[in-house]
């Protein structure tokens, strides 16, 4: 009985009190915004109702703040109640994801143009884009404007601004190609947006920006999304630099190939040698390109999830079905290290800076291995 008091007051104690993700560690703040994208032009291949194609988009724009950062929700209510239940089976105690907080900056830049760099980012498949907000803010924070993609019926649970919810569509195996191919036209769809003054004007209201530069971006995935990032740069010519974070390769971007720099990097034991299919891309990226390998690390070690069990003090140690998704790296060094790689990697790829400064950032992490280059 006791035991249980102690138990229910520790569930209590997390749901009630907020739990602030730090600052990230670059020099700028960063704006926060999210956006529902419709596009007229496509029929969604996974919509039972043959509707168009509509994605949700978060932007995070680098800024200096002219006003006091505002602490705002991890997750919107209903995202927050559907993974805190579903993580519960997993050992975490309820209200988890409600009690995670962020800090943003509540004004966006005033600036008519940019000269900050676009990234696009795609998840795992089945997962929200929400859970790599850490990441993607802490990339911003270096000066890259960020914008993550949800992409509707793959992932498993989708809110949209009005309160709708598009949950997973069944998808089998034979249906990853087209759901790979679906995800680089909502990649291309979402760069046409991001430079018109109405694509604009839905990511950053109150902006004067008419128009973010697409001419030149990058993209990285995790899981699926990293398939995706390797198909979107096969597709459009404007994504000259690309990274997966822990994801196989599916589409004719295996046997194509790209030219443009690319970089594999994987949990522990995940390498060419246990993963055909980045063994068959390997010789077919022909530009620069760079395989690493991460230890003690699992495939949501890519993602937000040791970041957040580390700042709600919950062990993953003692919950083997975390543990086996996230691995036991540290949480803040988890994230520490995916963000330095990617921001390396984007200032080489695509800002043109020495491959020194890359190598540089891994020489300070004996947890990453270079496998081959």
């Amino acid at each position: 009985m006791m035991v249980q008091t102690v138990r229910l007051l520790f569930i209590v104690a997390v749901s009630a009190s907020a739990v602030v993700i730090p600052s990230p560690p670059g020099p700028y703040d960063v704006f926060y915004h999210s956006a529902r994208m419709v596009d007229n032009t496509r029929v969604d291949p996974f919509d039972p109702q043959h509707g168009h194609r509509a994605v949700m988009t978060s932007i995070f724009v680098p800024t200096h703040c002219p006003v006091d950062l505002e602490e705002t929700e991890y997750l919107p209510a209903a995202t927050a109640a559907y993974y805190s239940d579903l993580f519960n089976t997993y050992g975490l105690p309820n209200g988890s994801f409600q009690s995670l907080h962020a800090q943003t900056c509540p004004e966006p830049p005033r600036e008519r143009r940019t000269h900050f760099p676009v990234v696009i980012f795609s998840p795992a498949l089945g997962t929200t884009r929400l859970f790599y907000n850490a990441i993607a803010q802490s990339v911003a924070s270096a000066g890259y404007i960020v914008v993550s993609i949800d992409h509707p019926y793959d992932s498993e649970f989708l809110e949209f601004p009005d309160g709708s919810v598009v949950t997973a569509a069944n998808i089998s195996d034979a249906q990853v190609p087209l759901v790979v191919d679906t995800r680089a036209r909502d990649v291309t769809f979402v760069l046409d947006q991001l430079s018109s003054r109405a694509g604009v004007a839905a990511l950053l209201p109150g902006s004067r920006a008419t128009g973010l530069s697409t001419r030149r971006v990058a993209m990285y995935g995790h899981s699926l999304g990293g398939a995706a990032a390797a198909e979107a740069m096969r597709q459009d010519c404007r994504i000259v630099a690309g990274a997966n974070l822990d994801g196989s390769m599916f589409g004719p971007v295996v046997q194509q190939g790209i030219w443009g720099p690319f970089m594999l990097f994987g949990h522990e034991n995940k390498t060419q040698a246990t993963d055909p299919s980045w063994a068959e891309i390997w010789s077919n990226l022909r530009g620069w390109k760079l395989e690493l390998e991460l230890a003690q690390a699992q495939h949501y070690s890519f993602s937000d999830l040791p970041l957040m069990m580390k700042l709600l003090g919950l062990p993953v140690q003692s919950m083997p079905a975390v543990e086996g998704m996230v691995g036991t790296l540290d949480g803040l060094r988890a994230l520490e290290i995916v963000q330095r790689t990617v921001v390396a990697f984007l200032d080489f790829g695509l800002r043109r800076r020495s491959t020194d400064l890359l190598q540089d950032t891994l020489s300070q992490y004996p947890e990453v291995s270079v496998v081959a280059r």
